[in-house]
């Protein structure tokens, strides 16, 4: 080849002829390779016969800079498109049995999934066990002290009075069997007794003393001696042999790049032609340990030497195979045609120097987190460099004098700030093998710099500064920096800087600079801003910072500061990480690893100095360059840089690679163009990475891109990724049989619900149905979808309550099964009503159980300009207001040595714009000829929309156009919310809740500033709009966690709407308990009328608050001896005891005159049952009848008195009972507290107040019912029954009733017909517990029984505590479902004493009493009247 001149054949002849010597010695591999070949290609000769590893390729650039800025808006027309290539004719895909039935797992083998999380109540480890990380108790506050602990002070008790304790035990044991005349065959017992005891305790003692001692002794020489490592050196001997190919190919790979790319100026070349390290291993001839370093720190210093010439250790045939270290370079000497290449060889390789490690030791793998590595002293190395190239330069350079020396210094200087002591070489060990790149980006770190205040500063001669900020990270190399004010101390700049950081620990520096002409900037001073602050809060605006130079100050600095960090994956239910890819703005991590067949015709020797350079968008500013690789046409680079993308849709990115010609002017050897959407896609496929390069004859590239999206406000759920729906989905859960039981470990059964997603977002969930392996939810819940192209995923969860809800499987539903495109008033419609019990499916393509469901799409009224306007993100506007500030002053010039070479490459540059290639290549394919020689680009082709898939219509842009009040007279629809901001007392998240309030609609990040900037996006289907809420709480807890509200507003859903559709509003939420606590959020919301037709069950009309008045019963059956009976009636709602009369002695008609209040959460399948028994004082109640109350025809607010008959099997009808009923409708507020057992008819749920104790198996199962007639009833002198019950008390004054409404809310000012009930309270008036908290009046608690408790063999009894007084029930038999039926009168007032106690225990008649389980009910808030509360333990 031209221009390739070789070496003297004397020269190489003498390296070939030592190197044969070597290989002739079979010892170890000596690698020989072409100088001219590739780093990888070295790398695989000297990995041949093993299997090929792949070192990673060295980032180049590591640490923080600036990152460059992609706006996206981009005129650049891309060279290269991607294409499906599973669409064309041919092409096949081989698909590895998914459904396939995953094979059995062999014991012990890794598991497939992930493990089962380990409950929290569970002690893991000596730690936990151990409880030394338990807080101290104070003096006088210990409990459950032994019994001698307690009553005899530490001075008269302990381990040393032991041995004297047996003497005297021993002398009154034999002074009693002496009284008591036993033999001498017992006192011999007695002593054998005695002796066993003494000499066992005196072993341990002594044996303990012992290893005391030899532990202290260990230390000492420890830390005063060396011990030495021959069993690592021998394990080292035989190691090597083996090893040493595998550190040859990894030291060739790396190091050869790096000679080739770091090549000095005066040399043409310097290549790596033949490495060894040789035969003998390096030692450690001595080790010593520190033992006075923390419990999580190891400290040793070991004494190291590499001295392969030492034949002391060796046997005679180890010393005659013997093979040194060699490495023979290739040096490059001349310019392009007159160069030659020279072999130097370097040999005879000596180290030896003591080196301190330090180790950091954690919890997780890989259980060491830092190594400090660190040379005690200097250490001591030797070698032979030898041009071997003829008699001239035949001997070893370091015979020159002073050379030698200087080199060994310049070592020295080099190593020393690296890690000489006390200078250390940390390697952090959790992030190299974590597998992300060591200058990875945490986020993006946006400063904007305002002003600078009062400077200090002089030019030389006089004069004012002409000052700029330059910034960086711990005084660092600059990474950015503003432009310079002329003659000014008081300097305003406004200018935003966007950085890239690694992490949060270290130090912004902000230094301000003085500007000069002809002469070095001087510096005025710096400021200092320390990066952790932002983990509290991510935003800080208006920073005063003091400026100091040498301790004084010299004037003020002002700036802002935020930071977005990296949006982290989320784990779904199987153990998945999802990370969101729709996200608009985040940072593109670029790697360009090599070139192949460049065109070599552009170069008179046929060899290239190529390097790339990067562009995005028109800017003529290259934001990458790499390195230059000589004369090679296979160039590799592996460097990769990192840029912030605020617009991932329309970036473009352009690659040229340009040929290095040092004087002359730099070529564009060929150039591309490509989408970055294209490049994230194709980087999805690591087989589908080489492009073609264009404006030239042949040559690709190798590109990959990774996409990290950044956490900013609008960069998840934002108004440009929203698309407004078509519709709702009806979806009728019925139940499920026979689902996957995930606690069956706990002897307990699943809590199962099921939720909806798309597109891995939650759209609706079900009720829980708790400890149920065939739930019954028989729930009606309405998604809204967006496209026909949609899948709905039904699946199955576990609710847990402590930790991450568990999947019990899935099953899919496609929405093309239930719509299509359609013509005339909806652009969609039904193609009917699915019903289906489908399988649910398992991971590994197995099924347990079976969802049974309906599901029919309800189309949405098309509207046009349903959604919200698209602005600018947060960089956006900061990059704007940057450059449309109007500055005196300049730029400060960046001085780099590219910029003759960019000048040059701009001048020949011939770069011809358009598409030029549709697709990225194939394994196999070659360039196309036509497209690859620079000829005309053709015009993009528009994709062939397929006949079978008609295309949708959009509402947004073919709807109708309707006013507020048009939209707001349907009933049922979609509320979009857009979620703008808030001004937050704690950050939190912002939950949406309606109507019910069982789940949230959505939920928002939590903020990580307290000014929060969400713009997020969330959908709510509201079945009534007149009668609809609108919750908004904060949440300060994560989301699947135990909820901790801490603010929250409620209001009708139609007011709420009719002020959030003019624009931003913002609503004030108020603090609990701190009403001087406040937090403002603004949103804005649209309304998309969903025309759907409710059944009576899922109306207002059917739930709400029943009062039930027990009048009198007639003709009752008699059962005692003298023709009476003795009875009370007992109310039943849904399975459930909910009222329970007073007993009326001896009377057949019986007069009560009870009432009680109870919620009815569905009229139409409520199971209202009233049961009449005779009450017996020895046995069993004996039931005179019951009869069935019908709940569906009564009117709302209309006062009825039923007559219900009484039956029973043996006598048929016997007796009735008159009752008079009044319905009030109301949505009852469903709380899902930390238990899955939830809120349900008549039941009020309690909170629990902390995890039970001393459960293994079955622990936290277990519910106590509190009382089937707990009476809130608190009595004062002045004031009558007060009731209340959990309902929404805050609605404000009735509305107008619609048309064709037949219900009002509850709890307005409209009162109930006093001639209903002329001597009962009204049951929203104005005496409710709320306006009487304080008065102190009787609450009266009925223990009645428990179940579902984890053991069988205990005899429990409860606990109650109100304030200071406390009752106890009777303890029970052994048994699971104990019954009490006891009732306790406690005097309180809620607002003194707002919670009641209650504790279960175990009955224990020796020892002491064993906690099963405890909760709490909040008197205040939960407003029992007349209802059973269920405590979960």
């Amino acid at each position: 080849m031209p221009g390739e001149v070789s070496s003297s054949p004397q020269a190489q002849a003498q390296v070939n002829g030592i190197v044969q010597d070597d290989v002739a010695k079979n010892r170890v591999a000596v690698h020989t390779f072409d100088p001219n070949a590739s780093p990888e290609a070295k790398g695989a000769a000297a990995g041949k016969g093993k299997e090929k590893l792949k070192p990673d390729g060295g980032d180049e650039g590591a640490g923080e800079k600036e990152i460059s800025v992609d706006t996206g808006t981009s005129n650049v027309v891309p060279t290269i498109t991607i294409e499906d290539m599973s669409d064309e004719p041919g092409f096949e895909v081989e698909h590895s049995g998914e459904n396939a039935a995953a094979d059995p797992e062999v014991p012990g083998a890794i598991p497939s999934g992930p493990a089962s999380v380990i409950p929290e109540w569970y002690k893991v480890g000596w730690r936990e066990v151990g409880g030394i990380d338990a807080q101290r108790v104070l003096e006088g506050e210990e409990k459950d002290k032994f019994v001698l602990q307690a009553f005899i002070k530490e001075q008269y008790y302990g381990e040393w009075y032991h041995n004297a304790a047996i003497i005297v035990v021993s002398v009154v044991v034999a002074h009693f069997m002496t009284r008591f005349n036993f033999g001498w065959g017992w006192l011999f017992v007695l002593l054998a007794f005695c002796n066993t005891y003494y000499t066992t305790s005196m072993t341990r003692v002594r044996r303990r003393a012992r290893d005391d001692i030899q532990r202290e002794l260990v230390k000492t020489r420890l830390e005063s001696e060396f011990e030495s490592a021959d069993w690592m050196n021998n394990f080292l001997d035989r190691f090597w042999l083996i090893y040493e190919p595998v550190l040859s190919q990894t030291i060739i790979a790396s190091v050869d790049q790096i000679l080739s790319t770091n090549c000095p100026s005066f040399l043409e070349s310097l290549r790596m032609s033949t490495f060894t390290l040789g035969t003998k291993a390096p030692r450690i001839d001595r080790v010593k340990t520190s033992t006075r370093t923390a419990d999580d720190v190891v400290l040793m210093d070991w004494a190291i030497s590499f001295t392969p010439n030492d034949e002391s250790e060796l046997t005679k045939k180890q010393a005659d195979d013997k093979v040194n270290p060699k490495i023979v370079l290739a040096v490059r000497v001349g310019k392009g045609i007159a160069s030659a290449t020279i072999p130097i060889l370097l040999e005879n390789i000596e180290f030896t120097g003591v080196l301190r490690v330090r180790m950091k030791l954690m919890t997780t793998f890989p259980h060491v987190q830092l190594v400090d590595l660190s040379f005690t002293e200097k250490p001591h190395f030797d070698w032979v460099l030898k041009p071997i190239g003829g008699e001239t330069f035949g001997f070893d350079i370091g015979f020159i004098p002073g050379l030698s020396s200087f080199i060994r210094d310049m070592v020295h200087a080099t190593l020393a700030p690296m890690m000489y002591e006390p200078n250390v070489f940390t390697l952090n060990l959790e992030q190299l093998l974590s597998g992300a790149p060591l200058d990875t980006a945490v986020g993006v770190l946006q400063i904007t710099v305002q002003s600078a205040r009062g400077l200090k500063g002089n030019k030389i001669g006089g004069g004012t500064p002409d000052p700029y900020v330059s910034l960086s990270i711990n005084n660092r190399s600059e990474l950015a920096r503003t432009k310079y004010k002329q003659n000014t101390t008081n300097p305003t700049w406004m200018e935003s800087k966007f950085l890239l950081v690694n992490n949060l620990t270290e130090s912004l520096i902000l230094s301000v600079m003085d500007y000069n002409d002809h002469r070095k900037d001087s510096e005025i001073g710096n400021a200092m801003f320390d990066l952790s602050k932002l983990r509290e809060d991510a935003t800080l605006e208006g920073l005063e910072t003091p400026i100091l130079k040498d301790g004084k100050e010299k004037g003020n600095m002002r700036f802002d500061v935020t930071f977005y960090p990296i949006l982290k994956p989320e784990v779904d239910s199987g153990g998945k990480e999802l990370l969101p890819m729709d996200t608009k703005v985040g940072i593109v991590r670029l790697t360009l690893h090599q070139a192949k067949d460049l065109d070599h015709t552009k170069s008179m020797s046929g060899e290239l100095n190529p390097f790339l350079r990067v562009y995005t968008g028109t800017n003529n500013k290259p934001i990458f360059t790499t390195n230059k690789v000589k004369h090679t046409n296979n160039p590799v680079w592996d460097a990769s840089t990192e840029f912030l993308c605020t617009d991932r849709g329309s970036s473009v990115v352009t690659v040229k690679v340009v040929d290095d010609r040092d004087f002359l002017k730099d070529p564009i050897i060929g150039y591309l163009s490509v989408r970055l959407e294209d490049l994230l896609k194709a980087a999805q496929d690591k087989e589908r990475d080489w492009w073609p390069l264009s404006h030239c004859n042949n040559g690709r590239l190798r590109l990959s891109a990774e996409w990290k999206p950044l956490n900013m406000p609008g960069s998840v759920h934002g108004v440009d990724q929203y698309v407004a729906p078509i519709g709702v989905v009806r979806l009728w859960l019925k139940k499920a049989t026979d689902v996957k039981n995930v606690e069956a470990a706990l002897g307990g059964k699943s809590d199962p619900y099921v939720r909806v997603q798309i597109n891995n977002i939650t759209q609706g969930r079900t009720e829980v149905v708790n400890n149920n392996l065939n739930p019954e939810w028989d729930q009606i819940i309405y998604i809204p979808v967006h496209s026909l192209k949609e899948t709905m995923m039904l699946e199955a969860m576990d609710y847990q309550h402590l930790t991450k809800d568990r999947s019990l499987g899935y099953v899919e539903l496609k929405l093309s099964d239930l719509a299509k495109p359609s013509e005339g008033e909806f652009l969609f419609a039904s193609t009917g009503k699915k019903v289906a019990e489908e399988p649910i499916m398992l991971d590994h393509g197995s099924y347990k159980g079976k969802l049974h469901y309906e599901a029919e799409f309800v189309p949405a009224i098309p509207v046009k300009g349903i959604g919200f306007e698209s602005g600018q993100n947060e960089i956006e506007r900061a990059t704007n207001r940057t450059s449309m500030t109007e500055t005196e002053g300049g730029t400060v010039a960046d001085d780099r040595s590219s910029t003759s070479s960019l000048r040059r490459e701009r001048a020949t540059s011939n770069v011809i714009e358009g598409i030029t290639v549709s697709r990225p290549l194939d394994s196999s394919e070659k360039l196309d000829q036509e497209v690859s020689n620079g000829a005309a680009p053709e015009a993009p082709e528009e994709p062939a929309t397929n006949g079978d898939v008609p295309k949708e219509h959009r509402p947004e842009e073919e709807g109708l156009e309707l006013s507020k009040e048009e939209l707001l007279n349907h009933q049922s629809g979609v509320i979009i919310f857009n979620v703008i901001s808030g001004q937050l007392h704690k950050k939190a998240r912002l939950e949406v809740l309606l109507d019910d309030a069982y789940w949230p609609a959505f939920s928002t990040v939590r903020p990580r500033s307290h000014k929060a900037q969400w713009e997020y996006i969330g959908e709510g289907f509201v079945k009534e709009l007149d009668f609809g809420r609108v919750w908004l709480r904060l949440n300060e807890a994560d989301e699947g966690d135990k909820d901790d509200v801490v603010a929250e507003w409620k209001g009708d859903a139609k007011p709420f709407l009719e002020r959030a559709m003019d624009g931003p509003t913002s609503f004030e939420l108020l603090h609990s308990g701190d009403e001087d606590k406040k937090s403002v959020v603004q949103l804005e919301a649209r309304y998309l009328p969903v025309p759907v037709k409710l059944e009576p069950r899922e109306s207002v009309n059917n739930q709400g608050m029943l009062r039930v008045d027990l009048i009198d019963a007639h003709d009752l059956l008699a059962v005692d001896r003298g023709g009476k009976s003795d009875p009370f009636a007992v109310f039943q709602l849904n399975g459930h005891k909910v009222y329970k009369s007073q007993t009326k002695k001896k009377t057949l008609n019986p007069e009560w005159g009870e009432n009680f209040v109870v919620q009815v959460p569905s009229r139409v399948s409520a199971d209202f049952f009233l049961e009449v028994y005779d009450w017996d004082q020895l046995g069993k109640a004996d039931i005179l009848g019951s009869g069935k109350i019908d709940l569906t025809d009564i009117e709302p607010f209309e006062s009825i008195e039923r007559v219900i008959q009484l039956s029973l099997p043996k006598h048929g009808q016997k007796g009735s009972v008159r009752i008079r009923l009044l319905f009030q409708p109301e949505i009852i507020v469903k709380t899902r507290k930390n238990t899955s057992t939830f809120s349900a008819a008549g039941r009020a749920m309690t909170q629990i107040g902390h995890m039970p104790t001393g459960v293994v198996l079955g622990a936290g199962k277990g519910v106590a019912h509190v009382g089937s007639d707990i009476k809130g009833i608190f009595k004062s002198k002045d004031h009558a029954k007060a009731q209340s019950y959990e309902v929404d008390s805050d609605r404000g004054s009735v509305v107008d009733l619609p048309a064709g409404q037949a219900s009002q809310p509850i709890n307005g000012q409209g009162s109930i017909t006093a001639a209903a009930f002329p001597a009962s309270p009204s049951l929203n008036g104005d005496s409710s517990l709320n306006g009487h908290a304080s008065d102190r009046g009787t609450l009266r608690v009925v223990v009645m029984d428990a179940k579902d408790m984890s053991m069988s063999d205990v005899k429990p009894y409860v606990v109650l505590r109100v304030g200071d007084k406390e009752h106890k029930t009777k303890h029970s038999h052994k048994t699971a479902t104990p019954e009490w039926n006891e009732s306790f009168t406690f005097s309180a007032a809620p607002a003194t004493q707002p919670k009641m106690h209650a504790w279960i225990y175990d009955h224990k008649t020796l020892g002491k009493d064993k906690l099963l389980g405890s909760a709490e009910i909040d008197v205040c808030t939960e407003h029992l009247y007349s209802q059973r509360s269920s405590l979960s333990l």
